[in-house]
């Protein structure tokens, strides 16, 4: 043999190449590539927790791990896809990314849900209108590579603690913690609830596996409901006063019972400005918010008072965002807003790095 062709066996390229990163991806749609996303946001963590990266526009079929996130507002009981198909190139470029589903060979995991099955919806989407390539995609195929997925939920992760909370809850997430987010949740019905329904999924048999618990409830009901409700000042006084009594109470008795080491409420937001366009999702009974915005900087203030004092004389931590965040005129500034409209924290100005 030739030193030419003994070099080449003695230094094979596929020996030194480094093993490839898994991807998080979205199927059917893709991840905004905008660091202002709260959508994207639960993709980003998930990223993070997995030691990954996310795959915004690239073809994902020939990669070696591939994790499915089917998006924040995913309907499991929809019986199709979520995407607005009218000219040729949508439905092309919907068959573009089925196409990666088919060719998948890969190892394949579905987050937070059992993965649904693609192959199905899509085929359900079939319309004399649809073009050759979305009519040509193999959908058996695709609903068979949907089925080997294997489900991997927040609880099978390997962590120290728990963040819980609403949807603002992802901004507030340690990367040290499991992350619970309940949309809509609000902290009454939480309270109602009581915090076990939800820590019970990650606390272990034993229920001391986590050290710390954070929370972050109480937007949505400063929003929508403590103004609305309330019949007058004084009544909607007493009312904030309950509910951080009943807040502090309920985290207590939690820290008692999981042998919690560290208990977190992290601070409501400040109120934003009443000209922000805000999506339909947000609304309450056909409105964006029930109150003025200086009743409900009224009741946000002394929300946060009163849970900051509360914490100091428990021993549990009060968990502030930056001051920065309220403008000269005391609002949440817009510029820390997720983009074009949103109530949530955009994600450059989470608490953890993106």
């Amino acid at each position: 043999m030739s030193p030419k062709g003994l070099l080449a066996v003695l230094v094979r390229p596929e020996l030194f190449r480094k093993p490839c990163m898994p991807v998080v991806v979205s199927p059917i749609t893709n991840h905004a590539n905008r660091i202002t996303s709260h959508r994207t946001g639960w993709g980003r963590m998930w990223a993070k927790c997995l030691d990954s990266k996310l795959s915004f526009n690239n073809d994902w079929s020939k990669e070696t791990i591939v994790y499915l996130e089917h998006g924040m507002e995913f309907n499991e009981n929809s019986k199709g896809v979520n995407v607005f198909l009218k000219e040729p190139k949508s439905w092309d470029k919907l068959a573009e990314k089925a196409r990666m589903l088919e060719n998948f060979k890969g190892k394949l995991y579905s987050l937070d849900i059992e993965c649904p099955d693609y192959g199905a919806r899509l085929k359900s989407r079939v319309r004399d209108h649809s073009t050759s390539a979305y009519r040509g995609l193999d959908f058996d195929k695709i609903s068979e590579v949907c089925a080997s997925a294997q489900t991997l939920k927040q609880e099978q992760l390997n962590k120290t603690g728990l963040v819980l909370g609403d949807s603002h809850a992802l901004s507030a997430w340690r990367t040290d913690a499991y992350l619970c987010r309940n949309d809509g949740q609000t902290l009454n019905g939480a309270l109602t609830r009581g915090f076990d329904f939800w820590i019970d999924r990650f606390a272990g048999e034993d229920k001391n596996k986590l050290n710390f618990l954070r929370a972050y409830f109480g937007n949505i009901d400063i929003r929508h409901h403590l103004c609305r409700l309330a019949s007058s000042s004084r009544d909607q006084k007493e009312m904030t006063i309950d509910l951080t009594q009943k807040y502090v109470d309920e985290l207590s008795r939690c820290q008692e019972k999981y042998s919690l080491q560290e208990v977190e409420i992290v601070a409501s937001l400040p109120i934003e400005n009443e000209s922000r366009k805000l999506p339909k999702t947000g609304y309450f009974k056909g409105q964006p918010f029930w109150g003025s915005w200086s009743a409900r900087n009224a009741v946000h203030l002394r929300f946060d008072s009163l849970l900051r004092e509360a914490c100091f004389k428990r021993g549990l931590k009060f968990v502030d965002w930056p001051k920065e965040f309220t403008n000269k005129d005391y609002e949440l500034d817009f510029v820390y807003m997720e983009k074009p409209r949103s109530v949530h924290i955009s994600p450059e100005h989470y608490m953890w790095s993106i």
